[in-house]
């Protein structure tokens, strides 16, 4: 199989950004929203996944928010919010029951083919609806902010820090010198406690921040 440059950039997503990506996403990034285009989208995608490069699963997930932009960013020096009121904002966005949603993830050949963290595998069914609002965060980024999200590495791809037992954010943007200068973090449903925990990790490494 003669991969394209969108079946890498498509691989090397799910290898080394994001867990894993719903096909809507993949089509209204790669493809186009129109009849044709997911038509293309899920014989293309079908293909990886025939050739191993792509694992595809039918999930149960919350219906995806639409995500603007940060519900919270910090920078060193500044004071921090009060954690209750942000978890309440980010309780209070999730309604409605989950629903099966197609998703694909890099496999263990892709990974060793192309590198990268992903584990080639779902790990944790309980974590898709979380997974899948991280890959929407990192597409926000490629559209808005391509500079930042050539930066962006995924949580799984920092296998020094998971083997110290330190807190891992869903992504660190990282420069050149490969020193991390923005933490990306999806809120989810997190409580002030778990907010809390976040932020001190982040001061204490004088690492600017954002919630989303």
């Amino acid at each position: 199989m003669i991969l394209t440059p969108r079946d890498l950039e498509i691989i090397e997503t799910l290898n080394m950004r994001v867990r894993m990506l719903t096909l809507g996403d993949l089509t209204a990034t790669w493809w186009n929203l129109g009849v044709s285009g997911r038509k293309n989208a899920a014989g293309r995608l079908r293909q990886l996944v025939r050739a191993g490069f792509l694992g595809r699963a039918d999930v149960l997930a919350q219906p995806m928010l639409t995500l603007g932009g940060p519900e919270y960013a910090w920078f060193p020096g500044e004071s921090p919010t009060r954690f209750g009121p942000l978890a309440w904002r980010l309780q209070s966005r999730w309604s409605g029951f989950p629903r099966r949603t197609s998703v694909y993830f890099a496999t263990a050949r892709a990974v060793d083919l192309f590198g990268g963290g992903a584990p080639g595998r779902i790990k944790n069914l309980c974590q898709v609806t979380h997974d899948l609002h991280v890959g929407t965060v990192f597409l926000a980024y490629r559209r808005r902010w391509p500079a930042d999200a050539a930066n962006w590495i995924g949580e799984d791809s920092f296998t020094d820090r998971r083997r110290h037992r330190q807190k891992i954010p869903d992504a660190l943007l990282v420069n050149p010198d490969g020193e991390p200068y923005r933490a990306v973090e999806f809120g989810g449903s997190y409580s002030a406690h778990r907010l809390s925990a976040f932020h001190e990790h982040c001061r204490d490494r004088g690492l600017p921040y954002e919630i989303w």
